[in-house]
């Protein structure tokens, strides 16, 4: 357990009689004071994962945000304003750190938080890394593989002085899961982890919002979805399965299998009422389809007084609306914009999609795809007794992902083990012991401010944490990064390796052995 998640841990499991349950609390550490010498943070991309790590690091750390890098006047201006930004850490663009401007970056700044779109990360961390800043990257670390192993070699790059590598893998870092993780793999609750069924249910508009109308809608320009939306579900996997205790090697995976594709969001599912319409607000249709622009964005969301996500996404400055009937109108304009067949760009300028017709749209990512993943015996871990050692036995693990659902992004797990079956529904976990009879229930403390079950703080806890180490408690950098933010480069690398291979396995509708195409794909 890192030093990090240790102090998230404030009682003791209670003992109960059969056929009770009893509760575990997790409390999260309570808002630092800000030391003088407090990490200084700035943030790339101040969209909504740029302030969500903001709001933590402000909030739930002793660190402090002390930049921003932003194009856009409003929520440059916005961040600025939030978190006291002196004009002199203001930046139109991240290529400013790196330019003229760069010493003054260094001697002000501890580390970066990289928050843009998914495929500029990149070309962000390799122009970054050479100031020595510490770097946390918003998941995933990149969109393609090669360019994921040419960031983990830059990072790691034994030539220079060495820096802390935080990715947005939040569910490692959320109360829930590192108490689950801790019963599973550290006190062996239900014995040996045979099987584990993991589900993402990404929510029906969720879905729509992001994944149709959104930017994340076309694996050319972004990637598939299961990088996207659920890199850091495979790396809870291969955080419970891989990597059950810090101190041995990765039990690395022996087969992958997938299948998925796009069920729903086609024009062969546009309803026949709705003819030749591709925006909503003049579809005929629109009054019926559950997928309506207006009754996501402006009934479901702006009329309950929901000014945050999806509706600032469609119109970032919504807040600066003089009263709900100007907000409204606000909403209504941009949500009316069409483009027919021309799509979202006009004049080379991408143009908001969020009015748009679901079963007109340009994407092509799947709304729904399971993976399954084998581990064998590891016989290298076999005891005297023949029983496999360290939680190195075979076992199976499947990841479902779904657009349609009534809870959104509330993921839920079943364990089954040798001795007992858990479990979870992010907000409790159970255990049933088969000898025993007894049933019992544990419940973390959840920050309902902090996003992904408090998965945001506790991230930006580890990072922040991990540089004060370093810089004021003259930690090694190596020692930091495994001790507090709780995993390596090499990590990081292979949990996204993994997403490659299960879209590869669906797209080729194959199963495919772990080392051999690890060999073939990563390490050549």
């Amino acid at each position: 357990m890192t030093t990090a998640i240790k102090k998230l841990f404030s009682a003791k499991d209670t003992s109960s009689t059969p056929h009770e349950t009893s509760s575990f609390r997790v409390v999260p550490r309570a808002t630092p004071p800000k030391p003088v010498n407090s990490p200084r943070i700035l943030i790339i991309g101040a969209g909504s994962r740029g302030h969500a790590y903001a709001r933590s690091i402000t909030t739930a750390t002793n660190g402090t945000v002390v930049g921003v890098a932003e194009p856009d006047e409003y929520k440059r201006r916005s961040m600025v304003q939030k978190y006291n930004i002196s004009d002199e850490l203001a930046f139109t663009s991240w290529t400013e750190l790196v330019g003229e401007r760069k010493g003054l970056v260094t001697s002000r700044v501890d580390g970066v938080c990289v928050c843009t779109l998914d495929e500029t990360h990149e070309e962000i961390v390799l122009a970054i890394r050479p100031l020595n800043l510490h770097i946390l990257c918003e998941k995933p670390l990149s969109t393609t593989l090669e360019s994921c192993v040419r960031m983990a070699n830059t990072i790691s790059d034994p030539d220079l002085p060495p820096v802390l590598l935080a990715i947005g893998h939040v569910l490692r870092y959320s109360p829930h899961n590192i108490l689950m993780k801790k019963l599973v793999c550290e006190d062996k609750l239900i014995g040996e982890i045979v099987n584990v069924n993991h589900t993402e249910p990404v929510g029906w508009y969720h879905f729509a919002h992001s994944y149709v109308r959104g930017n994340w809608r076309r694996k050319e320009t972004a990637a598939p979805s299961l990088l996207t939306k659920c890199c850091h579900d495979i790396d809870l996997l291969f955080w419970l399965l891989c990597s059950p205790t810090a101190t041995t090697t990765p039990h690395l995976p022996s087969t992958v299998s997938s299948s998925g594709s796009l069920v729903h969001f086609r024009r062969t599912r546009k309803p026949a009422k709705a003819g030749n319409a591709t925006n909503c607000l003049s579809c005929p249709a629109e009054p019926d389809c559950v997928f309506s622009a207006r009754k996501i964005y402006v009934e479901k969301n702006l009329k309950k007084m929901n000014m945050g996500w999806p509706v600032k996404i469609v119109v970032p400055d919504i807040e600066e609306a003089s009263n709900m009937d100007a907000a409204e109108a606000m909403l209504t304009q941009k949500l009316g914009e069409d483009y027919g067949s021309e799509g979202a760009i006009v004049d080379g300028e991408q143009k908001s999609y969020y009015g748009r017709c679901v079963y007109e749209t340009d994407n092509n990512v799947v709304d729904n795809q399971v993976v399954t993943i084998s581990w064998e015996d590891d016989d290298t871990s076999i005891s005297p007794s023949g029983a496999s050692e360290e939680g190195r036995g075979a076992k199976t693990a499947t990841l479902t992902m779904v657009a349609f659902s009534e809870k959104i992004c509330e993921r839920f797990t079943r364990i089954y083990g040798t001795r007992g079956e858990l479990e979870a529904d992010s907000c409790q976990i159970k255990i049933y012991d088969f000898e025993t009879g007894v049933r019992k229930t544990w419940v973390p403390s959840i920050d309902m401010l902090s996003g992904h079950g408090g998965g945001d703080n506790g991230l930006a806890r580890a990072f922040v944490d991990a540089i004060n180490k370093v810089k004021n408690e003259e930690w090694a950098v190596d020692k930091a990064q495994k001790e507090v933010i709780g995993v390596t480069a090499e990590e990081v690398l292979r949990s996204h390796a993994a997403v490659f291979w299960a879209e590869e396995a669906r797209v080729n509708r194959q199963m495919l052995e772990w080392g051999e195409w690890w060999a073939q794909n990563v390490r050549s």
